[in-house]
């Protein structure tokens, strides 16, 4: 796979979507698979655990996460960027959250590890997209330097 170059502009990993945007689209697909789970638990053969509205929840939390993240890449004002991405995150979070516990009736200190787990993601998100717009800065100022030769020193060869 070649690299993604201004040629060629309908690469959508190479663009930064809006991040508030992404949350919408996270969060309705959410929606749907927290719906599917309420079905499956309320009308599907027992085994199903009541735990999986949570986990739906977190999966997509992380999926938001990781997308997030790469896009933040190609965005060009990336404080900017990064204040919706952090709103965004927390959008998604509380929703997920919420609707998790109105299908499974517990609460998030009720699931066991998942309030950890949370933490864990939350955690997570903010380092590493800390990192990323550290490494962004770290190319954008390499970018603006100007390279000069370097300089060569004669030196006497033999003894």
């Amino acid at each position: 796979m070649e690299p993604t170059t201004e040629s060629h502009p309908w690469s959508f990993l190479g663009k930064a979507h809006h991040p508030l945007k992404q949350a919408a689209a996270t969060v309705v697909l959410m929606v749907i698979f927290l719906l599917a789970s309420w079905f499956m638990v309320r009308l599907g053969p027992e085994g199903f655990s009541q735990h999986l509205p949570w986990i739906i929840a977190l999966a997509f939390l992380l999926l938001f996460a990781v997308f997030n993240s790469v896009f933040c890449l190609a965005a060009g004002q990336v404080d900017q960027y990064w204040q919706r991405s952090i709103l965004g995150f927390l959008v998604v979070g509380l929703v997920g959250a919420s609707l998790a516990w109105a299908i499974s009736g517990q609460f998030l200190t009720e699931v066991g590890s998942f309030k950890w787990m949370y933490m864990v993601v939350a955690f997570c998100y903010l380092v590493f997209i800390s990192i990323i717009n550290f490494m962004r800065k770290i190319v954008d100022f390499a970018q603006g330097e100007k390279w000069e030769k370097p300089k060569l020193k004669s030196r006497k060869r033999g003894y």
